[in-house]
């Protein structure tokens, strides 16, 4: 039995990662699609560790390979893995994709961008108001 989170090989007889709290599989799915590291095109540079989960979400529905560059800063120097969020001393996380991938990203990560506008507007809002 593995944890699909982390990975982690369990013996017969456990159901549940004790680390992750989440249900063990039988067989771990493979490894994502590499995308080459030419040729990258950046889609989204965050220091919201909620933003960056729909980001993923909406990509790997959408069926996008991506990689994500500086998300392990965060899990090994600021604790993001254990929830406590990303930290500007470990700076933005990074999300590419191959360029022939670019304007499908973009589609599939216009929800984000209408949430960051709607927000942003309600922030000018706010500050005329005052």
């Amino acid at each position: 039995m593995f944890c699909p989170e982390c990975g982690g090989e369990y013996r017969e007889g456990f159901t549940h990662c004790a680390d992750c709290d989440v249900d063990l599989v039988e067989s771990l799915r493979p490894p994502p699609t590499e995308v080459p590291d030419t040729g990258l095109v950046t889609v989204l540079e965050t220091e919201d560790p909620a933003e960056l989960a729909l980001a993923e979400s909406l990509l790997r529905e959408a069926g996008i390979p991506f990689v994500k560059r500086g998300d392990y800063l965060h899990n090994q120097f600021v604790f993001g893995a254990f929830g406590l969020g990303f930290n500007d001393v470990a700076g933005a996380v990074v999300i590419q994709v191959a360029e022939e991938h670019a304007e499908a990203s973009d589609q599939a990560l216009e929800e984000i961008r209408a949430v960051e506008e709607e927000s942003q507007r309600r922030e000018d809002l706010a500050a005329e108001l005052e």
